[in-house]
């Protein structure tokens, strides 16, 4: 088989935002939560396709999390297309170093 007679291999980022765009298609009621990151997370592909069921909250992952779970309550099914760094460490850390038992 010559070279140009294999599919090209789709990025994965790309693949995930063309595979939201089928979903979105059969299904109404999938929305995406971006949080600054459609470009590089292909969700752009989404936002071009559904642009009312698209929602940029910016760089505010946590209030992220609350609005799809308000989001959720109201029938819907929305993506979170991130892995922030939840729970943050800093807290933890600080707590750490005043332990007693120096966990």
């Amino acid at each position: 088989m010559a070279e140009s007679d294999h599919p090209k291999e789709m990025e994965m980022r790309e693949a995930f935002g063309r595979t939201l765009i089928e979903l979105g298609r059969e299904e109404p009621r999938i929305v995406v939560l971006d949080a600054d990151l459609n470009t590089s997370s292909k969700t752009v592909l989404f936002k071009k396709a559904f642009p009312d069921r698209f929602f940029q909250i910016g760089i505010a992952e946590q209030n992220l999390f609350g609005v799809a779970a308000g989001m959720a309550l109201e029938d819907t099914s929305p993506s979170l297309p991130h892995s922030p760094p939840l729970p943050r460490a800093g807290p933890w850390t600080r707590s750490r170093s005043r332990s007693v038992t120096q966990v």
